[in-house]
């Protein structure tokens, strides 16, 4: 009988342990599905930017105009802010022409680099800045036909 009774107090002491655990815990939880939340988008903004990069200089190697490669770049990645992206488009390390390449530019390589500020991106969570980049970047090359 004494042992019985020791199980009913061990048992009854134990009520609220299960809960005690779930808040100790629960914190850690949320910022572990912040954390991949954030990751996600972080990753989501580069895998846009690079398919835009790369849009944009297969563009550029077709002779088009740098209206129309900027243009085409940010058609191809419709989820970017692109009030915080820059895109810097080259001709064999020189600033690529306004009115697009000449025949005499052919097997030239046409660089498109899109660099794109993470502030709409994190803005949802502070708490990461400190672990995230400001700015991510994204690089295309092709020869210009």
């Amino acid at each position: 009988m004494k042992q019985s009774d020791n199980m009913r107090q061990k048992v009854q002491n134990e009520n609220g342990a299960a809960a005690v655990e779930f808040a100790l815990l629960l914190p850690l939880f949320t910022l572990i599905l912040v954390g991949i939340i954030m990751f996600g988008l972080v990753f989501n903004s580069f895998l846009e930017i690079t398919h835009a990069a790369r849009e944009g200089v297969r563009w550029g190697a077709l002779r088009e105009d740098l209206d129309s490669i900027e243009a085409r770049a940010q058609a191809a990645a419709p989820g970017i802010n692109w009030a915080l992206a820059s895109t810097e488009v080259t001709l064999d390390g020189e600033p690529f022409p306004a009115d697009g390449t000449s025949n005499g530019d052919q097997d030239k390589e046409v660089k498109v680099t899109i660099t794109y500020q993470l502030t709409d991106v994190i803005g949802l969570f502070g708490a990461f800045t400190a672990i995230l980049p400001d700015q991510i970047s994204s690089s295309a090359t092709q020869r210009a036909e």
